[in-house]
């Protein structure tokens, strides 16, 4: 014998979805689904609404709708559309990830090992070991026990450590006097050097040499100030990448 279950009549549930534009506030639109479709083709025993949910009639249909809903509302459909799109790069969709994470700033402290390459929208810090490269969209500060074995990519780079790749920063370079730099060096407005580079430095800006700079490779910069006391042995151009460009 199975036990009675009263039919509801009437309900209805009402979802609010955010549709949200660039310059719009937001919009709720809502869905609704109307449960007096259980009526349709079932009973009302236990047994027959649990079949019914199996089966996928208005339960099944609740189920996706509130799937939907959550999954706009966490801009899911966006991210898939970047992943698919073949003109974002694999760093450029890290970094709109990470910029993404409200996080203020990002600290690797020493001691710690990362196996793999990291990607940074804030403010990072690393005082450990990175197995791999580092990509930052913002300022990067490496400690004097910090340890980069891949490449670094950021906008402004302070390096008192040891980075085994080349370093590229769109905008200010400074190595410390601690710092050291065993690959090239590339820097879109300025480059400081008070430590070690075995490799080649180019900046369309100016390139100083403090005192206790040792460079084992050749410059190319727009201004060049050798500072006393600073050791260079290699070649130096003064022009800047753009010129070269213009001349090939």
């Amino acid at each position: 014998m199975h036990r009675r279950y009263r039919k509801p009549t009437g309900i209805r549930i009402a979802l609010t979805q955010q549709e949200t534009h660039k310059d719009d506030p937001p919009v709720k639109k809502p869905l609704k689904l109307n449960f007096d479709e259980l009526d349709k083709g079932t009973g009302d025993t236990f047994d027959e609404l649990e079949k019914a949910s199996k089966g996928g009639s208005v339960f099944r249909r609740f189920n996706a709708a509130f799937q939907d809903v959550l999954q706009s509302s966490r801009g899911g459909d966006r991210s898939v559309h970047e992943e698919d799109d073949p003109r974002v790069s694999a760093d450029d969709l890290a970094i709109r990830r990470a910029k993404s994470v409200s996080t203020k700033r990002m600290i690797v402290p020493e001691g710690v090992i990362i196996s793999g390459s990291m990607t940074s929208g804030s403010e990072t810090e690393i005082s450990g070991r990175v197995d791999g490269d580092v990509t930052v969209d913002g300022r990067l500060h490496l400690g004097p026990t910090a340890l980069v074995s891949g490449n670094v990519r950021a906008a402004f780079c302070k390096v008192e450590g040891l980075v085994e790749g080349n370093v590229q920063c769109s905008q200010v370079l400074e190595l410390g006097q601690t710092g050291r730099l065993n690959a090239d060096a590339l820097a879109g407005k300025r480059v400081t050097l008070a430590g070690k580079v075995f490799g080649n430095v180019t900046t369309s800006g100016a390139l100083c040499l403090l005192p206790t700079a040792r460079v084992t490779g050749n410059i190319r910069t727009k201004r060049l100030v050798l500072q006393e006391g600073a050791i260079f042995n290699g070649e130096c151009a003064m022009r800047s990448p753009a010129e070269k460009r213009s001349e090939l």
